[in-house]
């Protein structure tokens, strides 16, 4: 922490303090259902005579300053429930609490008893924010076969997720990218593991959390490292309950290709003493049976004395069996010390573990001898084969921990918080080894037929050859030992005070906050070369993978519990000093980045016209160092590359929000926000290859993503439980960054090349585009069906649909003098979510689908670009409750057996295709 960052926190505490009380009353209270016992988060509370609104928080608390003493008109309004109007008499501090609506009761770290009233509580937070959010209330989690929040996620209005392994790992808000939107949990901003912005979030149990919101345009109070929005995950309270809660859940799921039982159990435990101090605590574990059917190619290429494409590298099989452990534990305090002062603890620990071994089937240098076409058909004359087995155990963890309070004096309210955040990714228990086969040439003797695009099948006498183990020699033993770690330390104090402007009633905030992060990358292999070590020693069985899914054989050889032995067998003679020098040394790199924020903002209520105005000043910082190292160089003569660099970016923001009717609200947003570079494309490495002629550096000039946000919307809330919304939004962004291959001479003049040898040919790297744009639509219908007729009753409908379009201008691979247009980097221009439920007596019954476009992945060039392909989701849930404590419940997830498939600039030419299977959940729940 600088100098200057501790003066700042050290001034904004001192103000904290010194802060007076203003004379005027005070009303309080809670809006709760009819038992008392649930608070309404989201109700609104007006004070008729004032013309002064305010919402609920999660408690259902809500709060006046600055009343004058005096006799008023209290209304309460939740979606859902019928109005409640009261008089209340304010003298000095008075406490006021309402209840409304039906008699509800908790279940499963909920408010609620089924998918409708779920559904209420995230349409009232909705409705009562002043800002573009969407909400997934805590019941919603576990009214789908979601098992982690990027599940979760994929069914919130303009949401979409990545998969990996038959999981949703990363989330796209309106399409954008994942590393162009930010994630926290309790407001603790979430680091990554990996190196990019992006958070992975497959890894976060969605039992853990109470809900998730997700912000979509911004105030000034919130970090403004964001286009696309943030996703803020809401782990449990004590105080969300009253007394104590206790919840056991069990379950086990059954994939179809992995034919495997995998085990989950969830356990739950809060409680409040003397209405002061409230603990809550969770843990959840999931051994996670995974069986994967893969294959790929590296790179197409055009070819004008055929006219055509062809696949002009290699092709591989890939198969995956894996168990992936989840381990999350949740730990949160609360105090409310004095009436006016409350403090809380907030922790997360989650570790996530992969044990997995990989078999690959490559055929490698396809066109090493000259291919043809015929049709459908390449024809190939030469066959060579990488039989390779990698067993590894990857470990990634992700830990929050806040400890903070909020302080109230009379109009003043005083929030402060200090945090920790950690990630680590640790692949450093693993062994990659590959044999290699024999190779043969001659016309024709593989002939690829394309028919199939996502599954080619190959034929020819190369094929029945690279199928004898016998011919297939050890090529290259390798371990790793590899770290990546990111520390986030954050520092902020948040001033709040309730004043007036003549009559109009304005709260006035203000704030600082320093974010102290760090992110170190280590990587370490060990290349061992050993001769005459033979592929038929480490075959267990010579059969082929059953059920397998690829129209080629493949085989569960090399066996990776046999070679597993060879670690620790090699001696010194036997390694490959090049390449372990060369793969444990290029991409090394620590980047710290200090920010330093401040913020102002006014909420200002104007009869019906809420304005939210204000600015975000954001300082950055950043230290890089990074290696310089040649292949095949001394690792003595390892050279240190640093970089230094520090901007500042003024973000204003006004968000409006318009009550044409209690039933009809408009509203209207603009922010201006920035994104930093990716760590990975920040790095200052440099890498080169043996012969000089190839470098892979990363560009720590990188100017961040600069963004000028608008929104605009209308809501309607037609019946009790409905709403149909539409908006449309637009973003204009300046800066964004792409990762291309330069021929030397055509690498944009942004990138620093002074430090390469004038043998370099080509160069891969990360260069800023002149401009994108981002626009679009987004439509949302939720409604409860009773209002047609009894039969309807218990029947629930949602649907939404974002249309986008993006583009994006970026130097051409070709011509750096000339650009061209492409979308923006994962960017989806069409996703749509439907389902239908019933909920009614102890039955609570869902479908639901859920689709992606097709979007850009990775640029390669004009024409082979590699593209995502749509993807369509089918999920269903089935819960029957017992009695009071005991729910049983059927899940399905994948139930179409959607696979992911990846392609070169046309659905013809294969990058990637990947088939997981559906899965099956059968579960009991226990709730005291």
């Amino acid at each position: 922490m600088t100098k200057t960052s501790r003066k700042l926190f050290m001034l904004g505490a001192a103000t904290a303090v010194l802060a007076q009380a203003a004379g005027a009353d005070v009303l309080t209270g809670t809006v709760t259902d009819a038992t008392g016992e649930a608070g309404l988060q989201g109700a609104l509370v007006t004070i008729e005579e004032l013309g002064r609104t305010t919402s609920a928080d999660r408690f259902g608390t809500y709060r006046f300053a600055n009343i004058p003493a005096g006799d008023y008109t209290l209304s309460v309004s939740y979606v859902g429930a019928d109005t409640v109007t009261d008089s209340v008499t304010v003298s000095g501090d008075t406490d006021f609490s309402i209840r409304l609506g039906g008699d509800v009761r908790y279940l499963d770290n909920i408010l609620v008893v089924g998918s409708s009233a779920a559904q209420a509580g995230a349409i009232n937070q909705q409705r009562a924010s002043d800002a573009l959010i969407s909400v997934i209330d805590s019941d919603g989690l576990g009214n789908f076969p979601d098992t982690t929040v990027a599940d979760s996620l994929a069914r919130v209005a303009g949401l979409s997720i990545e998969n990996d392994q038959g999981e949703g790992r990363y989330v796209s808000i309106r399409g954008i990218n994942t590393d162009l939107i930010s994630a926290t949990i309790n407001g603790v901003r979430t680091p990554s593991p990996e190196d990019r912005r992006g958070v992975l979030l497959d890894g976060v149990p969605s039992d853990l959390l109470d809900g998730i919101e997700v912000q979509k345009s911004l105030t000034p109070d919130v970090d403004a490292d964001t286009i696309g929005g943030v996703i803020n995950l809401k782990t449990i309270s004590a105080f969300d309950r009253d007394g104590q809660f206790v919840r056991a859940k069990v379950e086990g799921s059954y994939n179809e290709i992995a034919e495997e039982l995998s085990p989950k159990a969830t356990l739950t435990y809060s409680n409040v003493f003397g209405d002061k101090l409230g603990i809550a605590a969770s843990v959840n574990f999931q051994s996670l049976a995974i069986e994967a059917h893969n294959n790929e190619v590296g790179e197409w290429e055009f070819d004008d004395d055929l006219g055509a494409y062809y696949p002009n590298d290699d092709y591989e099989m890939r198969w995956y069996d894996l168990t992936r452990e989840r381990l999350g534990l949740v730990f949160n305090v609360d105090y409310r010390a004095t009436e006016n002062t409350e403090l809380y603890l907030r922790t997360l620990f989650n570790q996530y573990k992969d044990d997995e071994v990989r078999n690959k089937f490559e055929f490698r240098d396809l066109a090493e001898e000259g291919v043809s076409v015929d049709g459908n058909n390449y024809n190939f004359n030469f066959a060579e084969v990488d039989a390779e087995v990698r067993q590894r155990e990857e470990e990634r963890k992700i830990q929050t921990y806040a400890l903070g309070g909020q302080t109230i004096a009379g109009a003043w309210t005083v929030d402060y918080e200090v945090s920790y955040a950690y990630a680590e990714e640790d692949d450093s228990n693993n062994h990659d080894v590959a044999f290699r086969s024999d190779d043969m040439d001659g016309d024709a003797i593989i002939v690829w037929d394309n028919s199939t695009p996502e599954k080619p099948r190959l034929t020819g006498a190369g094929v029945d050859f690279v199928y004898d183990p016998s011919t297939y020699e050890m090529d290259a033993f390798e371990q790793e030992f590899t770290v990546n770690e990111d520390t986030e330390w954050a520092y902020k104090l948040d001033l709040e005070n309730e004043s007036s402007i003549g009559s109009t009633p304005v709260t006035w905030k203000m704030g600082v906050k320093v974010r102290d992060r760090e992110k170190v990358r280590d990587q370490n292999l060990l290349i061992w070369e050993r001769d005459d070590v033979l592929m038929s020693d480490y075959i267990t069985d010579n059969s082929r993978i059953s059920n397998w899914r690829m129209n080629n054989p493949m085989f569960q050889w090399p066996s990776a519990g046999l070679t597993n032995a060879l670690r620790g067998t090699f001696t010194d003679d036997e390694l490959d000093e090049d390449g372990t020098n060369f793969d444990s040394l290029s991409e090394d790199y620590t980047i710290e980045e200090m920010i330093l924020a401040g913020y102002g903002m006014g909420t200002f209520q104007f009869d019906n016209l809420t304005v939210v105005a204000g600015v975000r000043v954001e300082a950055t910082d950043v230290t890089a160092t990074g290696n310089i190292f040649f292949e095949g160089d001394d690792p003595e003569n390892v050279e240190i590359r640093k970089y230094e660099d520090d901007y500042t970016h003024v973000l204003p923001s006004v968000n409006l929000k318009y009550n044409f009717s209690e039933n009809l609200i408009g509203r209207a947003a603009y922010y201006a926000s920035i994104v930093r570079p990716a760590f990975g494309e920040m790095r200052p490495t440099i890498a080169l290859n043996d012969d000089r002629d190839e470098a892979e550096l990363g560009n720590p000039a990188l100017d961040p993503y600069e963004a000028d946000n608008f929104d605009l919307s209308i809501e309607y809330y037609p019946t009790k439980l409905s709403v149909l919304s539409a908006g449309v939004f637009y973003k204009e962004i300046s800066n964004p960054i792409f990762g291309a291959n330069y021929d030397i001479d055509d690498v944009p003049g942004s990138v620093d090349l002074s430090l390469l040898p004038d043998t370099v040919e080509e160069v891969f790297t990360y260069v800023n585009g002149e401009n994108a744009t981002v626009k679009g639509i987004e439509l949302n219908y939720v409604q409860q069906l009773d209002f047609i007729g009894d039969f309807w009753e218990g029947f629930l409908v949602s649907a939404n649909v974002t249309i986008a379009e993006s583009e994006a201008s970026v130097p051409d691979e070709e011509d750096p003098l000339l650009t061209r247009d492409v979308p923006m980097l994962k960017q989806n221009d069409l996703i749509w979510n439907a389902s239908i439920g019933y909920d009614r007596g102890p039955w609570d019954l869902r479908i639901s689908a859920n689709f992606r476009d097709d979007y850009l992945d990775e640029l390669f060039g004009a024409n082979i670009d590699r593209y995502t392909s749509d993807h369509l989701s089918v999920e269903a849930s089935a819960k029957y409750d017992v009695n009071d404590n005991l729910q049983v419940f059927v899940e399905g997830k994948n139930l179409t057996d959607e696979p992911e498939y990846y392609y070169f600039g046309s659905e013809n030419r294969l990058s990637q295709y990947d088939e997981y299977g559906a899965r099956y959940v059968i579960g009991a729940r226990l709730t005291y």
